[in-house]
């Protein structure tokens, strides 16, 4: 955004992250009963696991709005205009998200109303003024009533929201920390406070969600699940590529030839032992969402490394940056907003 330089490949991975929470999500409600409908490995393997594109979301988020704010922290410019940078996050989300809303909460009898115990509920939210109001400011986490209402998927973007709100204040702490340093990586580790400060948020958040309100003790385990303080650290990794980025964009730093080949045979096994030794629904239940998360949202920080990080300014973008990059990618990945609403 401070340079007006499009990164090859972002906008594809955008759309593999929406098109992953679409085709998910109409699995999930894919029979009249309410069951999944069967479809045998590629259900077990597969499809179960593609809410991880929320996590994708997330460390997407981290990389682009922090890079900024990393690149005036070690290139020691001042920090980006706080104003506009909340003026452009509100116009990004809030009017395609309270058009839906509309449509579907107020318009149509197509907004998920609550859960019972033969599962969701599809109605109009009109009924409860509150309801409709905490969805229409993305509070729906955060009371027992509005809580999973309005558009299901939507719970992230309220975790996305305070994400917005709280980096401003990472920037202004790292920038705090900067004053004091001489050299350029002691500059890197101001940028990387707010990183540390991501991670002890979301691993505190989890400990309480899975230690002092944990499974099935009512309303507060749902808050604390559903909030940004449990998926802070989901954040995290992003934010530290946005500080590797910058510094191989200055040239403080280098890359090994082999690092490519070394991330993605890591990608490559950790999705593998994602699939194959890990069963989400199971994990969620039995308290180890924070071992499941924190092997997917390493494999989301991976791949967005192959994906953003240069190889060198001659050689030609990776097979993956041109996959990404093609036309219908980019396209979907335009409207992934859009089309994770829908």
């Amino acid at each position: 955004a401070q340079s007006g330089a499009r990164l090859a490949g972002v906008e594809g991975l955008r759309a593999l992250a929406a098109v992953s929470i679409l085709v998910y999500h109409c699995w999930l409600y894919s029979a009249p009963d309410g069951q999944r409908v069967d479809l045998g490995l590629l259900g077990r393997l597969a499809l179960r696991h593609l809410p991880a594109g929320v996590l994708l979301f997330f460390t997407l988020s981290g990389f682009l709005l922090y890079r900024p704010l990393a690149a005036s922290v070690l290139r020691q410019a001042p920090r980006p205009s706080v104003r506009r940078y909340l003026r452009n996050r509100a116009l990004r989300i809030f009017p395609a998200y309270l058009l839906v809303l509309l449509v579907i909460g107020v318009l149509l009898p197509a907004a998920l109303t609550g859960r019972g115990s033969s599962g969701s509920s599809i109605g109009r939210l009109v009924g409860d003024p509150g309801v409709l109001l905490a969805n229409a400011f993305l509070l729906q986490n955060y009371f027992p009533a509005s809580m999973d209402t309005g558009i299901g998927p939507a719970w992230s973007l309220a975790v996305e929201l305070v994400f917005y709100l709280v980096l401003p204040l990472l920037g202004w702490l790292a920038a705090t920390c900067a004053r004091a340093a001489g050299t350029p990586w002691s500059r890197t580790a101001a940028a990387l406070v707010p990183v540390a400060v991501m991670i002890a948020i979301g691993l505190s958040g989890s400990l309480v969600a899975s230690q002092v309100v944990p499974p099935g003790s009512g309303a507060w385990h749902g808050g604390v699940v559903r909030s940004f303080w449990n998926h802070a650290d989901l954040f995290a990794l992003g934010m530290a590529l946005a500080v590797v980025r910058v510094n191989l964009e200055d040239g403080r730093l280098r890359l090994p030839s082999w690092w490519r080949m070394a991330l993605t045979a890591g990608l490559v096994t950790v999705t593998l032992v994602t699939l194959l030794l890990t069963d989400r629904e199971r994990i969620y239940q039995y308290q180890g969402a924070l071992v499941y998360e924190t092997l997917v949202i390493l494999a989301c920080a991976l791949l967005l490394a192959l994906v953003v990080l240069p190889v060198t300014a001659s050689a030609p973008p990776p097979a993956l940056v041109r996959l990404l990059d093609t036309r219908l990618f980019v396209a979907v990945g335009l409207a992934s907003y859009s089309l994770f609403l829908w």
